[in-house]
Protein backbone atom coordinates (compact mmCIF):
# COMPACT_ATOMS: atom_id res chain seq x y z
CA UNK A 1 0.00 0.00 0.00
CA UNK A 2 1.15 3.48 -0.15
CA UNK A 3 0.34 6.99 0.75
CA UNK A 4 1.34 10.17 -1.50
CA UNK A 5 2.34 14.13 0.26
CA UNK A 6 3.67 17.08 -1.91
CA UNK A 7 4.25 19.78 -0.50
CA UNK A 8 7.15 22.79 -0.54
CA UNK A 9 9.58 21.94 2.61
CA UNK A 10 9.60 22.35 4.85
CA UNK A 11 5.96 19.78 4.01
CA UNK A 12 3.61 19.14 6.30
CA UNK A 13 3.17 18.85 10.16
CA UNK A 14 1.53 15.83 12.62
CA UNK A 15 -2.26 17.40 14.06
CA UNK A 16 -2.17 20.22 15.66
CA UNK A 17 1.85 21.45 14.73
CA UNK A 18 0.03 21.04 10.88
CA UNK A 19 -2.31 23.94 12.31
CA UNK A 20 1.14 26.28 13.62
CA UNK A 21 3.01 26.12 10.20
CA UNK A 22 0.49 26.09 7.54
CA UNK A 23 0.84 29.71 7.02
CA UNK A 24 4.62 29.75 5.78
CA UNK A 25 3.80 26.39 3.57
CA UNK A 26 3.62 26.44 -0.02
CA UNK A 27 0.92 23.01 -0.20
CA UNK A 28 1.22 21.70 -3.52
CA UNK A 29 -1.61 18.71 -2.80
CA UNK A 30 -2.29 16.55 0.48
CA UNK A 31 -3.61 12.99 0.36
CA UNK A 32 -5.31 12.13 3.37
CA UNK A 33 -5.21 9.16 6.07
CA UNK A 34 -7.25 6.10 5.18
CA UNK A 35 -7.20 3.58 7.30
CA UNK A 36 -7.57 -0.07 6.26
CA UNK A 37 -9.16 0.08 3.07
CA UNK A 38 -8.58 -2.75 0.91
CA UNK A 39 -9.36 -6.54 2.69
CA UNK A 40 -5.56 -7.12 2.30
CA UNK A 41 -4.52 -4.84 5.00
CA UNK A 42 -7.47 -4.86 6.90
CA UNK A 43 -6.29 -8.94 7.75
CA UNK A 44 -2.64 -8.03 7.57
CA UNK A 45 -2.73 -4.39 9.06
CA UNK A 46 1.12 -4.51 8.58
CA UNK A 47 0.95 -3.09 5.51
CA UNK A 48 -1.70 -0.58 6.41
CA UNK A 49 0.19 2.82 5.21
CA UNK A 50 -2.19 4.90 8.21
CA UNK A 51 0.01 8.55 7.40
CA UNK A 52 2.92 9.90 5.61
CA UNK A 53 4.33 12.88 7.34
CA UNK A 54 7.07 15.13 6.45
CA UNK A 55 7.72 18.39 8.83
CA UNK A 56 10.37 20.51 9.94
CA UNK A 57 12.60 19.51 13.28
CA UNK A 58 11.51 21.06 16.54
CA UNK A 59 13.82 23.68 17.16
CA UNK A 60 16.08 23.55 14.24
CA UNK A 61 14.30 24.16 10.62
CA UNK A 62 17.04 23.01 9.07
CA UNK A 63 16.45 19.53 9.55
CA UNK A 64 13.64 17.28 8.44
CA UNK A 65 11.30 14.73 10.18
CA UNK A 66 9.94 11.96 7.90
CA UNK A 67 7.24 9.50 8.99
CA UNK A 68 5.70 6.25 7.90
CA UNK A 69 2.94 5.15 10.10
CA UNK A 70 1.60 1.70 9.92
CA UNK A 71 -0.65 -0.86 11.98
CA UNK A 72 -3.27 1.41 13.65
CA UNK A 73 -5.22 1.01 15.46
CA UNK A 74 -3.10 -1.14 18.75
CA UNK A 75 -4.85 -1.09 21.97
CA UNK A 76 -2.52 -0.74 24.88
CA UNK A 77 -3.09 -4.76 25.45
CA UNK A 78 -2.10 -4.93 21.80
CA UNK A 79 1.37 -2.42 22.07
CA UNK A 80 3.39 -4.65 23.47
CA UNK A 81 3.55 -7.79 21.43
CA UNK A 82 2.70 -5.80 18.26
CA UNK A 83 5.60 -6.15 15.84
CA UNK A 84 7.00 -4.78 12.54
CA UNK A 85 6.97 -7.47 9.69
CA UNK A 86 10.62 -9.19 9.37
CA UNK A 87 12.71 -8.83 6.69
CA UNK A 88 12.02 -12.15 5.11
CA UNK A 89 8.52 -11.27 5.05
CA UNK A 90 7.73 -7.28 4.38
CA UNK A 91 9.53 -4.17 2.99
CA UNK A 92 8.79 -0.87 4.41
CA UNK A 93 10.38 2.12 2.00
CA UNK A 94 10.03 6.22 1.98
CA UNK A 95 10.41 7.67 -1.30
CA UNK A 96 11.36 11.25 -2.35
CA UNK A 97 10.89 12.87 -5.29
CA UNK A 98 12.64 16.38 -5.51
CA UNK A 99 12.70 16.82 -9.33
CA UNK A 100 9.40 17.21 -9.84
CA UNK A 101 8.35 14.18 -12.14
CA UNK A 102 6.62 12.29 -9.82
CA UNK A 103 9.67 9.33 -9.45
CA UNK A 104 11.67 8.91 -6.79
CA UNK A 105 14.64 10.46 -6.95
CA UNK A 106 16.11 9.10 -3.46
CA UNK A 107 14.81 5.93 -0.87
CA UNK A 108 15.07 5.01 2.66
CA UNK A 109 14.69 1.35 2.91
CA UNK A 110 13.74 -0.07 6.15
CA UNK A 111 13.83 -3.78 7.31
CA UNK A 112 13.52 -5.89 10.51
CA UNK A 113 14.11 -8.71 12.70
CA UNK A 114 14.13 -10.47 15.63
CA UNK A 115 10.50 -11.16 17.63
CA UNK A 116 8.26 -8.46 19.01
CA UNK A 117 9.84 -6.60 22.05
CA UNK A 118 13.41 -8.13 20.71
CA UNK A 119 13.49 -6.87 17.17
CA UNK A 120 16.45 -4.60 15.26
CA UNK A 121 15.58 -2.51 12.60
CA UNK A 122 18.24 -1.37 9.66
CA UNK A 123 17.95 1.81 7.92
CA UNK A 124 19.49 2.28 4.44
CA UNK A 125 19.55 5.66 2.52
CA UNK A 126 18.98 7.70 1.21
CA UNK A 127 20.02 6.12 -1.81
CA UNK A 128 19.27 7.06 -5.54
CA UNK A 129 16.78 4.07 -6.81
CA UNK A 130 18.72 1.78 -9.35
CA UNK A 131 14.97 1.53 -10.76
CA UNK A 132 11.75 3.29 -9.98
CA UNK A 133 8.57 1.44 -9.30
CA UNK A 134 7.36 -0.41 -5.93
CA UNK A 135 10.43 -2.13 -4.73
CA UNK A 136 13.98 -1.13 -5.36
CA UNK A 137 16.77 -1.94 -5.54
CA UNK A 138 19.86 0.15 -3.74
CA UNK A 139 23.22 -0.31 -3.36
CA UNK A 140 25.55 1.44 -1.27
CA UNK A 141 24.76 4.31 1.38
CA UNK A 142 24.17 5.29 4.46
CA UNK A 143 23.12 2.14 6.48
CA UNK A 144 21.67 2.66 10.09
CA UNK A 145 21.21 -0.35 12.64
CA UNK A 146 19.68 -0.73 16.30
CA UNK A 147 16.68 -1.77 18.29
CA UNK A 148 13.48 -0.62 18.16
CA UNK A 149 11.89 1.65 20.81
CA UNK A 150 15.39 3.48 21.02
CA UNK A 151 16.35 6.70 19.65
CA UNK A 152 19.43 5.58 16.85
CA UNK A 153 22.04 8.28 15.74
CA UNK A 154 24.49 7.82 12.98
CA UNK A 155 26.08 10.97 11.67
CA UNK A 156 23.52 13.81 10.69
CA UNK A 157 20.83 11.12 10.90
CA UNK A 158 18.33 10.02 13.72
CA UNK A 159 16.44 6.88 13.88
CA UNK A 160 13.03 5.97 15.58
CA UNK A 161 11.11 2.68 14.88
CA UNK A 162 8.44 1.86 17.08
CA UNK A 163 4.37 2.37 18.72
CA UNK A 164 3.84 5.88 18.98
CA UNK A 165 0.06 7.61 19.89
CA UNK A 166 -2.09 7.92 16.50
CA UNK A 167 -3.95 11.01 17.16
CA UNK A 168 -6.66 11.29 14.30
CA UNK A 169 -9.22 14.20 14.58
CA UNK A 170 -12.30 13.84 12.96
CA UNK A 171 -16.07 13.69 13.30
CA UNK A 172 -17.34 10.09 13.33
CA UNK A 173 -20.84 10.76 14.04
CA UNK A 174 -21.49 13.21 10.91
CA UNK A 175 -19.32 11.18 9.03
CA UNK A 176 -21.29 8.07 9.76
CA UNK A 177 -24.44 9.49 9.04
CA UNK A 178 -22.85 10.60 5.79
CA UNK A 179 -21.46 7.30 5.06
CA UNK A 180 -23.60 5.01 7.11
CA UNK A 181 -22.13 2.00 4.96
CA UNK A 182 -18.91 2.65 7.23
CA UNK A 183 -20.46 2.62 9.94
CA UNK A 184 -18.81 0.09 12.59
CA UNK A 185 -21.59 -2.98 13.22
CA UNK A 186 -20.78 -3.05 17.12
CA UNK A 187 -19.92 -0.19 19.97
CA UNK A 188 -21.36 2.79 20.84
CA UNK A 189 -20.78 4.65 17.22
CA UNK A 190 -23.13 1.38 15.50
CA UNK A 191 -26.08 3.05 17.26
CA UNK A 192 -25.79 6.40 15.34
CA UNK A 193 -28.66 6.93 12.93
CA UNK A 194 -29.39 9.40 10.05
CA UNK A 195 -30.53 12.40 11.12
CA UNK A 196 -29.49 16.41 11.53
CA UNK A 197 -25.69 16.98 11.29
CA UNK A 198 -24.07 18.83 14.10
CA UNK A 199 -20.62 19.58 13.17
CA UNK A 200 -17.57 19.70 15.71
CA UNK A 201 -16.39 23.31 15.69
CA UNK A 202 -12.40 23.17 16.08
CA UNK A 203 -12.44 25.22 18.90
CA UNK A 204 -15.42 26.62 21.56
CA UNK A 205 -18.44 24.50 21.45
CA UNK A 206 -18.21 20.84 20.70
CA UNK A 207 -14.49 21.00 20.24
CA UNK A 208 -13.00 18.36 17.90
CA UNK A 209 -11.95 15.40 18.81
CA UNK A 210 -9.06 12.63 19.00
CA UNK A 211 -11.51 9.87 18.06
CA UNK A 212 -8.29 7.39 18.36
CA UNK A 213 -7.17 8.70 21.80
CA UNK A 214 -5.09 5.54 23.59
CA UNK A 215 -4.65 4.02 20.40
CA UNK A 216 -1.28 3.56 19.06
CA UNK A 217 0.33 2.77 15.35
CA UNK A 218 3.61 1.44 14.82
CA UNK A 219 5.95 4.37 13.44
CA UNK A 220 9.00 4.31 11.52
CA UNK A 221 10.70 7.79 12.23
CA UNK A 222 14.16 9.35 10.42
CA UNK A 223 15.12 12.95 11.01
CA UNK A 224 18.17 14.46 9.08
CA UNK A 225 19.44 17.64 7.67
CA UNK A 226 16.49 18.79 4.46
CA UNK A 227 19.85 19.76 2.61
CA UNK A 228 20.27 15.50 2.21
CA UNK A 229 16.69 15.28 0.45
CA UNK A 230 16.08 18.75 -0.95
CA UNK A 231 17.52 19.88 -4.37
CA UNK A 232 18.57 23.42 -4.73
CA UNK A 233 17.68 23.25 -8.65
CA UNK A 234 13.63 22.89 -7.72
CA UNK A 235 14.05 25.65 -4.52
CA UNK A 236 14.23 22.67 -2.01
CA UNK A 237 10.28 21.67 -3.28
CA UNK A 238 9.93 17.66 -2.94
CA UNK A 239 7.23 14.88 -2.60
CA UNK A 240 7.31 11.99 -0.19
CA UNK A 241 5.33 8.99 -0.12
CA UNK A 242 5.53 5.57 1.93
CA UNK A 243 4.95 2.00 0.88
CA UNK A 244 4.91 -1.35 2.41
CA UNK A 245 5.63 -4.70 0.50
CA UNK A 246 5.80 -8.22 0.69
CA UNK A 247 9.43 -9.08 0.71
CA UNK A 248 10.34 -11.09 -2.39
CA UNK A 249 11.85 -14.50 -2.02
Amino acid sequence: MQKRNYSKVPLLAIAAVALTVASVLAVRGVSASDHQDTPLVEFSPRFDVNDVYAFPAPGNPSRTVLVLGTSSPLTPAQTPSAAFGSKSQELYQIKIDNTGDAREDLVFQVTFTGPPGKQKVTLRGPVAPNSVGTVNTLVGGPMIKGYTNTIIESGSIKLFAGPRDDPFFIDLEAFFRILPDRKPESGPLSTITQGPLTFRAASGVNPAVDFVRGFNDLAIVIELPTSTIANPATNGRFGVWGTTSQARN
